[in-house]
């Protein structure tokens, strides 16, 4: 059993990587990019599951990057685009940073137990699935950020599924089915509460 710091050392990574008292999402990307798929749906839907998300508008953002990247890689686009308004959206460092630090005895904790196991679940095309099961949230976040907290369920499956990958940990995949299912149950909900 091998074990990772693959969690802590991405934050660490993208705390780093964004020296200016802003973050905005052009930054993200730049720094997330070349570190593959995983990263790319981590970055969005931890800001969305961290106090930041609680930022007005910060979820929807998160939401449509996650929904673009996917878009993207379903159709085999190597180097994702992201219009000019998601790239300039931008948000406290300071308030990421103080979060982050805060929760790194909790992401060390959980890196104990990601390791590479069941990969058959995450190698070669299973980045499609990741990608498609990732639109499907990212419209649940939008869907469900008119109720209370209910976009951190659908936020907390993307972020599952990126790490599963980023670790090719199969069992991680598998525990994200459980947020698949709960967004989808939770939709009608969401979506009355939208229309009326």
């Amino acid at each position: 059993m091998i074990k990772t710091r693959d969690l802590t050392n991405l934050i660490d990574y993208m705390c780093e990587n964004t020296q200016s008292n802003k973050i905005d999402f052009n930054t993200l990307l730049d720094s997330l990019d070349a570190r593959g798929f995983g990263p790319l749906l981590i970055g969005p839907s931890l800001i969305t599951i961290l106090p930041s998300g609680a930022i007005p508008g910060v979820p929807a953002i998160c939401a449509l990057f996650i929904f673009l990247m996917c878009v993207q890689i379903l159709f085999g686009r190597r180097h994702p685009w992201v219009p000019e308004k998601v790239r300039n959206f931008s948000f406290e460092r300071k308030t990421f940073v103080k979060n982050a630090t805060r929760i790194k005895p909790y992401t060390e904790f959980i890196d104990r137990f990601i390791y590479p196991r069941m990969t058959f679940l995450v190698r070669g095309h299973s980045k499609y699935l990741v990608a498609l099961l990732s639109c499907f949230l990212a419209i649940s976040i939008i869907i469900l950020g008119f109720i209370p907290f209910a976009a951190i369920i659908p936020a907390m499956g993307v972020f599952l599924l990126g790490l599963s990958l980023m670790a090719r940990d199969g069992l991680l995949f598998l525990i994200s089915l459980f947020f698949v299912g709960v967004s989808l149950t939770l939709l009608p909900y969401g979506l009355s509460k939208l229309i009326g």
